[in-house]
C-alpha cells in the first residue's frame, strides 16, 4: 500500500495530465465499486472516520478495521472490514457513501492510483499517479475531463496527502532496514501512534512523553486538543522509538 510498485513509465500521470471520469447515481455500476474491495486505511483516514462516527478510536478499529502487514514496508496496515454476507463496505447506503465527507483516501483517489518510492541519492520521495484498471466502471466513459491536480483539489485530497505523506519519513528513514521486519513491540507502537489516536493520547498523559513540552510540534497542550497535530506528534514519537 504505502510502497506500492510504481506504474510503468508509459502509464504514469503528472499533475498536469488529464483523464475523463464522473460518478453519479445514473450509472449502471453505481455503488458496485464499494463491494468486494480491499480498501486500505491510512492514519488520517482513521482519524477522520472515527471522528465522523463519534467513536473512540479503539472502538472504531474493533468494529470496522482489519489488521495486516504491508509486504513492501513491513509496517502494520489496516483496511476496511467488509460485510461478511455480501462483501459490501459497511458505510455503503442506497444513496452512496454514508460518510462521504470523511471517506478514505483510496475512495477519494478513484479512479486514480498513487504510489511512492524513495528518491534517488537521498532526495525526497517520488510520487506517481496512474489510472486504475477498472473495466467494469462506466464512469471512465463519461465526458467530464480534468487534470490530476484539479482532481486532488476537487476530492479534498490535499489534507490527506499532507498528513499521510509525513509517514513516509518513517518508511524511508535512513536507519530503516526494510529487509528486517518490525518486532511485535514495534508493530504495536506503530498501531497505537498512527491509528489508535485516543489510546496514544492516554499514553502521553500516563507517561508524560516527551519530557520536554515542545517536541517540534508546538506546546503539548495545543497538540492534545488537535487530532492532526497529535498524529504528527505520533510520527515524531515513532521516529524516536523506532530509530533512537
Amino acid at each position: 500500500m504505502f510502497l506500492a510498485p510504481p506504474p510503468d513509465p508509459e502509464k504514469r500521470l503528472s499533475l498536469s495530465d488529464t483523464f475523463a471520469f464522473s460518478c453519479h447515481s445514473g450509472l449502471s455500476c453505481f455503488n458496485q465499486c464499494c463491494r468486494n474491495k480491499y480498501l486500505p486505511l491510512t492514519p488520517y483516514d482513521v482519524l477522520r472516520m472515527r471522528k465522523a462516527l463519534g467513536l473512540h478510536s479503539d472502538k472504531f478499529l474493533e468494529r470496522y478495521a482489519v489488521y495486516g502487514l504491508d509486504p513492501a514496508s513491513g509496517f502494520p496496515i489496516l483496511s476496511i472490514r467488509m460485510d461478511d454476507a455480501d462483501g459490501r463496505c459497511p458505510f455503503l447506503s442506497p444513496k452512496g457513501c454514508s460518510i462521504y465527507q470523511d471517506r478514505p483516501m483510496a475512495c477519494r483517489l478513484y479512479p486514480l492510483g498513487r504510489s511512492c518510492r524513495p528518491g534517488r541519492n537521498g532526495t525526497s520521495s517520488e510520487v506517481f499517479f496512474h489510472l486504475l484498471d477498472t473495466p467494469h466502471c462506466q464512469g471512465i466513459k463519461e465526458d467530464r475531463v480534468r487534470t490530476v491536480a484539479a482532481w486532488q483539489e476537487e476530492q479534498g485530497l490535499l489534507p490527506y496527502l499532507e498528513v499521510n505523506d509525513r509517514m513516509l519519513g518513517l518508511l524511508f528513514h535512513p536507519k530503516r532496514d526494510r529487509a528486517l521486519p518490525l518486532t511485535e513491540r514495534q508493530q504495536q507502537k506503530v498501531l497505537v501512534a498512527c491509528y489508535n489516536i485516543d489510546v496514544f493520547k492516554e499514553f502521553i498523559v500516563k507517561t508524560g512523553w516527551p519530557r520536554s513540552p515542545d517536541n517540534g510540534n508546538g506546546p503539548l497542550g495545543s497538540v492534545m486538543e488537535n487530532d492532526s497535530a497529535l498524529l504528527a506528534y505520533g510520527f515524531a514519537y515513532l521516529d524516536q522509538a523506532l530509530f533512537p
